[in-house]
């Protein structure tokens, strides 16, 4: 980090002089990372002055890198980090956080549900990546706006609404896309229209993909002689959307969304680990055979109410159900001849409500006073049944088991937040929030449980709080500074799971007193802005108490280790984000980042992170003067790290650096009539690496080996 840090002030200084230099031109925009947002403050904002770190990536980057999902999108971008394979599994890390410690959230609505185990978060695959308008990350803690959950940040995907009143029009896209080692074939279409009052807007995306082969290589202490298949990796699914808007008034509309997402045969990926010549001859596998979701939102907004209470003013009811199969198999070979195999599955029914009711008030011209309310609800239902077989011992024997892991539950939780902005001076800013939260949960009577496993309950409340500053040192130069506290409470499965654990490792035990998680963040940086460039500078702290983690009981269950939710005292991350853009001449490019993190764990010398230590990223791009060619070239590499929380790897004790590479192109075809095409091609993994983000690694999920990508896009 010593060397790296000097080299990137070096080039931020670079591009700044270069910048100052170069004719102005307002029109010039930074080509990556669109500079306006909302998630972080709740109205629109200039990234440069949102005092907390947030990045944002709008729909021209979607349509020009055709991701899976939303961590395809963020790779190659300071602070976050990727868990899961396949198309539609892999999920955001944000400073070394990730399942439940992220809020997943569509248009600023509450997208995780309590049922979902804390280390896998919800699912961003139930938001079609191709019906966004733009993804907000806010990386560190955002309890006082958005309540439990967000104590690692934020991820929002806002939707493409209708056309823009005033604009009577009707249009739409279609696109194809296919890649060669998954066997893609994905299909989009998306029409929209606007007469008067009225707009809508109907999607659908449908995806078919398969396992794909990790390429051969050495990757720590694993090597793979020969390329393996990744198991699990493929999915089919589809997303459907219809949106419904009416001008209700000058300055008001109503919206009705409602979407529905289903998918089957996707999993979390294994490759046989005979590939790397491990004989224990154990296979472990996690998968969803089935999984719908459906979700409907009525909204209501005032864009200029000219009230004493608000200047603007919405209102947002939700429903929604997700209904889900879990599958779990275990392969255990005693002998070539004797064996025991497991197989498990979770029915899980869970019905969602939420209303959420906020408003803005500008105070003289100096104050601006957001505040509200919110409320959500999960109520599941689900069932469980095993099956455990042993063989080669005399006659084989079979042992079902219809003993649900959890009991039937509901969880709700509810808040009132305010926060507020002033500007002090033509250079200092100041903003300050809070929020009050209470959360309960309670079991219910479920079949083939005993009845005083129903009626447990538990009861908790937060009070949590935000403060921060920017100063204006330079045009466009800020100093920006920000503390912040948040947190999360323990959900179902973290109070009342009692059985095998997802991977077959052990037992664990049902936790019901588990206390909430709290944390202290802390961010200070620097912000610039210079007509061509765009910089940012952020060192972080944060420190969580009473952190939720699996500890091992020293005893057995049904003879496999048993283990526990436990709260730990303090958990701590510290790190440093950097980030410079710049738009140079002749339509050129460059964007630089690094990251560095490390994890402790403050009362005892166990390794808690499993994400990276260092990241350093760089992107190239050119685009002709009038937008009809285009080319990338991106480089990523993550260093290694050594001090990790997970038991033995097939890679080693620690974490194996890696470098990985990638080119894209687009084209935009001769117009035919009123349709524009548009031929995307993309080379992911460049060099043919064997390499695992890093918290794929413990239980080892490689990444796809070289892939070829190509997208034909239509627009009318």
């Amino acid at each position: 980090m010593s060397r790296r840090l000097p080299l990137l002030a070096l080039a931020l200084l670079t591009a700044w002089s270069s910048a100052a230099h170069a004719q102005s031109d307002s029109s010039t925009r930074v080509v990556k990372l669109t500079p306006v947002g909302v998630t972080a403050n709740r109205w629109d904002a200039t990234v440069l002055r949102t005092a907390v770190p947030v990045l944002i990536i709008d729909s021209s980057i979607v349509r020009t890198e055709y991701p899976n999902g939303v961590g395809d999108l963020f790779r190659n971008l300071p602070g976050v980090d990727v868990t899961g394979v396949g198309t539609s599994q892999a999920r955001l890390i944000i400073r070394g956080q990730r399942g439940q410690r992220i809020l997943l959230a569509e248009d600023g609505l509450r997208v995780n549900n309590a049922r979902r185990q804390s280390d896998f978060g919800e699912l961003p695959a139930l938001t079609d990546i191709n019906g966004i308008s733009r993804v907000e990350v806010v990386r560190g803690p955002a309890s006082v706006l958005y309540g439990t959950d967000a104590i690692g940040g934020i991820v929002n995907q806002r939707t493409i609404g209708t056309p823009v009143r005033g604009q009577d029009s009707f249009g739409g896209t279609a696109f194809f896309r296919t890649s060669d080692t998954d066997e893609q074939r994905t299909g989009s279409m998306r029409v929209a229209g606007r007469e008067g009052r009225f707009g809508f807007a109907l999607s659908s995306t449908q995806r078919n993909t398969s396992a794909y082969v990790a390429p051969a290589g050495t990757f720590g202490d694993l090597t793979l002689a020969r390329p393996a298949l990744v198991n699990d990796g493929g999915v089919r699914d589809a997303n459907y959307a219809a949106v419904l808007s009416a001008d209700v008034g000058a300055n008001s509309d109503i919206t009705l969304r409602v979407s529905h997402y289903d998918a089957g045969e996707t999993g979390f990926g294994y490759v046989d680990p005979a590939a790397w010549g491990d004989s224990s001859g154990v296979i472990v596998r996690l998968l969803y055979p089935e999984q719908q979701a459906t979700r409907t939102t009525l909204s209501w907004r005032n864009t200029a109410a000219a009230s004493r209470f608000a200047d603007r003013f919405n209102i947002a009811v939700t429903a929604g159900s997700n209904d889900r199969t879990f599958w779990q198999g275990i392969d255990i070979p005693f002998t070539p001849t004797a064996g025991m195999t497991i197989r498990t599955t979770n029915l899980t029914e869970i019905a969602s409500y939420g209303v959420r009711a906020e408003a803005t008030k500008v105070l003289g011209s100096r104050v601006a006073l957001t505040y509200g309310a919110d409320w959500y609800l999960d109520r599941s239902t689900n069932s469980d049944s095993s099956e455990t077989r042993m063989f080669g011992f005399g006659p084989p024997s079979t042992e079902t088991d219809n003993t649900p892991n959890i009991p039937n539950a509901s969880y709700w939780t509810g808040g009132l937040f305010s926060q507020f902005q002033v500007d002090v001076t033509d250079r200092l800013v100041l903003g300050a929030g809070a929020r009050g939260q209470l959360i309960q949960s309670e079991t219910r009577q479920t079949a083939g449980l005993p009845a005083d496993r129903a009626g447990v309950s538990a009861n908790s409340g937060a009070l949590v709080g935000q403060v921060n500053g920017q100063y204006r040192l330079a045009e466009g130069l800020n100093f920006v500074a920000a503390a912040g506290r948040a947190f999360r409470a323990p959900n179902l499965i973290e109070r009342y799971f009692e059985g095998a654990t997802p991977e077959g490792s052990g037992f664990q035990m049902a936790s019901p007193d588990l206390s909430p998680e709290t944390s202290l963040n802390v961010d200070v940086g620097f912000k610039l802005r210079r007509d061509r460039l765009y910089a940012e500078v952020t060192y972080f702290t944060n420190t969580i108490r009473d952190g939720i983690r699996i500890v091992s009981q020293d005893t057995t269950i049904d003879g496999a280790p048993a283990f526990r939710n436990e709260n730990i005292e303090r958990l701590r991350d510290t790190g440093i984000e950097a980030l410079a853009e710049v738009r140079l001449d002749r339509g050129f490019s460059v964007l630089g980042h690094l990251t560095t993190l490390d994890s402790r764990n403050l009362e005892s010398a166990i390794p808690t992170g499993d994400s990276y230590g260092t990241k350093l990223g760089a992107e190239l791009a050119w685009q002709d003067a009038r937008g009809r060619f285009g080319a990338s070239y991106e480089v990523r590499h993550q260093g290694p790290r050594r001090e990790v929380g997970f038991a033995a790897s097939p890679v080693g004790d620690g974490l194996p650096a890696f470098t990985v590479q990638g080119a894209r192109a687009f084209w935009v075809l001769p117009v035919v009539g009123s349709v524009r095409p548009t031929l995307n091609v993309a080379v992911a993994n460049l060099a043919n690496v064997l390499y695992a983000e890093a918290s794929n690694t413990s239980f080892f999920r490689p990444e796809p080996p070289r892939t070829v990508l190509a997208a034909l896009r239509f627009d009318f």
